[in-house]
């Protein structure tokens, strides 16, 4: 019974018939009996779109993006109810052979999942959990065998045509769809794909069991028209998955991000099932989680103080932000505008329908982008598209499954790192100066408050520069700008900092669920982040405000060469290239670290008297020293490739010496 019950509550039916004492007794009778009971609720789980979305084959590999997709195909789901749509922003030919290579793949993998009922349904990781060894089914062994096999092999045809950069001749001729891609074509300037590699139809049926549709997007991009990065591709999947499925759900995601969960579909339906609250719920988002971060998390990548922590406690409020992949969308809410489309399956001209629908004058003069689907003109397209559904009346929920639903690749580098969350950064702060700021949208002060917190991110960067460096600097030049250790105001410094660290070790630990190590990693990033990332981002928007420039879109690679991959999994710190994110962080090091010198220097020459005036200052200095400690080694012991480039550390420490001979000027 106890198994019953969690199955039913899995599956969302035990909260369909909760007041309904005759349907939970129809469930039982049917279970009692030996009767499907499954079967007879298969019928109200609604359709669902699935949107992946991937702009650089380099960046990201296309067996990555195959994989999130045969992982999503493989749903616990029927299959006539899913559709999976991947956009290609690079109209690369490489990225569609792959899909065409999946579809082929997905004609055995999707089966062969079904048939095992196996949870982990992302290929690569199935087959590196070596799930046969010591089974005593031989069939299902041998049926294993022949899938790893086949997974194998396209693996190696689509790594090795990748490498090669051209599709084999013969391939060529396998499918109508590279005839698509013509001499002069780049990522820049291409027309519209559409290609419907996967179609569920009953002429289409493996073994009697249908597949998910599978639709390639390469949305027309011409020089001169702005195609607004993720934003613009995914409002582009909207429309045409509009005249082709138009399932009232869509799950975004990205394409790094396969699915972990088998029964995720199910799990996040279950908030917009609810015959009680379902109906105010705009969308459900899950924790992102990734995987091969290291057992100390070095660059904070799990991003517990960003999004676990904080949007548990805006689910107690009007629900959590979007992040932009593990979030399912009412169709509704994306676009409160009802605009009406034909079926695929009553139209002979779906290609052509779709192609005129994803052209990059399409949008001209609509409310796309503004008021309708993802927003434009932000960096966090996601971010700013989930709080205006909250502003038109929606809530969110956050889902929390017992397994992790879906499974991304982390940045193992502090560049990636760095670049990714100056992006937010910049992002968030253009939220909060436009339209959208949450001062005028919500009469909530919790959620006005758990939004800005997010949005202010760029001007704490000054705080943190000024605490990190002013103390430093005024110390140098022999200036005490704390009270004396004989003071009792130091009490009031000594609590303060006290209360504020350990109330961050204690809410990470027992909430996050991290370690004391992870703690540590954590609010070193958090500092690390705060003097390059927050900086810049801030930097970015202002110029944006003054018409000087505008915020850009960088995709962060998801490859790296062996040497780097030793490096992160021993936690070493990566640093390689030459970024200016790298200069206040390594300035910031040294300013401390020449501080740190100067001031001991100065306590044992005068005696007691500086010691005691210079305390905190030197306290302060000696933490933030060793707090940058990775950094100082990149600069001046490690010789591997990794280490910090001469021309950082050179700058960095000629910056130092400016601002101390700037400051001992000004005292």
């Amino acid at each position: 019974m106890v198994e019953l019950v969690e199955n039913l509550t899995r599956h969302c039916y035990f909260d369909i018939c909760r007041d309904n004492c005759l349907g939970l007794l129809y469930i039982l009778f049917h279970f009692g009996c030996g009767l499907p009971y499954y079967n007879e609720f298969e019928k109200d789980l609604p359709p669902v779109d699935i949107f992946i979305c991937t702009a650089d084959p380099v960046k990201e590999p296309p067996i990555s993006v195959v994989n999130t997709v045969l992982s999503t195909l493989a749903f616990d789901y029927p299959v006539e109810k899913l559709s999976c749509y991947v956009s290609d922003d690079a109209g690369s030919i490489l990225t569609f052979y792959a899909l065409f290579e999946a579809s082929r793949f997905a004609k055995i993998w999707v089966p062969f999942c079904h048939k095992y009922s196996i949870q982990q349904r992302c290929p690569e990781e199935y087959f590196s959990e070596n799930c046969a060894e010591g089974t005593a089914n031989f069939s299902f062994r041998k049926d294993w065998e022949n899938v790893k096999k086949l997974y194998e092999d396209m693996e190696y045809c689509i790594n090795g045509t990748v490498e090669r950069g051209a599709v084999p001749e013969d391939k060529l001729k396998e499918h109508n769809g590279f005839k698509e891609w013509f001499v002069g074509s780049n990522s820049r300037d291409h027309p519209s794909i559409v290609q419907i590699l996967l179609m569920n139809k009953e002429e289409m049926k493996v073994d009697r069991q249908g597949l998910p549709n599978l639709v390639y997007l390469a949305r027309e991009k011409r020089p001169g028209y702005p195609h607004h990065f993720k934003a613009g591709a995914l409002n582009a999947l909207i429309r045409v998955s509009a005249v082709i499925s138009n399932a009232p759900f869509i799950l975004t995601l990205d394409c790094d991000m396969y699915a972990n969960n088998c029964q995720a579909l199910r799990e996040m339906l279950c908030f917009f099932m609810d015959p009680h609250t379902g109906h105010q719920f705009g969308y459900v988002q899950v924790p992102q989680r990734f995987k091969g971060v290291t057992k100390n998390d070095l660059y904070a990548n799990k991003l517990t103080r960003i999004t676990q922590i904080p949007c548990q406690g805006l689910d107690g409020i009007e629900g959590p932000l979007y992040v932009g992949t593990g979030c399912i969308h009412r169709r509704t809410a994306l676009c409160p505008v009802n605009e009406q489309h034909n079926h695929w399956k009553n139209s002979d001209n779906i290609i052509e329908d779709a192609k005129e629908l994803s052209k990059c004058t399409y949008e001209q003069n609509t409310l796309w982008g503004i008021k309708t689907g993802m927003m434009y003109d932000c960096a966090v397209e996601d971010v700013a598209t989930g709080f205006a559904i909250q502003c038109r009346g929606w809530k969110s929920a956050l889902c929390i499954p017992t397994r992790d639903t879906f499974v991304g690749c982390p940045t193992i580098n502090l560049n990636d790192t760095l670049i990714q969350q100056k992006r937010w950064t910049a992002g968030l702060l253009e939220i909060f100066v436009s339209k959208f700021c949450p001062l005028l949208h919500s009469n909530n002060i919790a959620h006005i408050m758990g939004y800005t917190s997010y949005c202010l991110w760029g001007p704490s960067s000054l705080h943190i520069l000024c605490y990190g460096s002013l103390p430093a600097l005024c110390m140098l030049s022999g200036k005490s700008i704390f009270p004396s250790i004989r003071d009792s105001w130091i009490l009031l410094f000594v609590f303060l900092s006290v209360c504020a660290y350990s109330y961050s070790a204690i809410e990470f630990i027992y909430v996050g669920g991290g370690s004391l190590k992870r703690w540590w990693n954590e609010q070193r990033m958090w500092m690390i982040k705060g003097v390059s990332s927050y900086l810049f981002g801030l930097i970015q928007v202002l110029c944006k405000l003054m018409g000087i420039s505008k915020v850009g879109f960088e995709v962060t690679s998801k490859v790296s060469d062996s040497e780097a991959e030793k490096r992160y999994e021993a936690e070493i710190f990566e640093f390689g290239v030459a970024s200016t994110l790298f200069i206040p962080p390594s300035t910031l090091a040294m300013i401390n670290l020449i501080a740190l010198i100067g001031g001991i220097v100065q306590s044992t020459m005068a005696g007691y008297e500086v010691t005691e005036s210079m305390f905190v200052q030197l306290m302060l200095s000696g933490f933030l020293v060793i707090n940058s400690f990775p950094i100082l080694e990149g600069m001046w012991v490690r010789k591997d490739k990794g280490r910090m480039p001469t021309s950082i550390t050179i700058c960095s420490c000629a910056l130092a010496v400016c601002a101390w001979w700037i400051v001992s000027i000004m005292v």
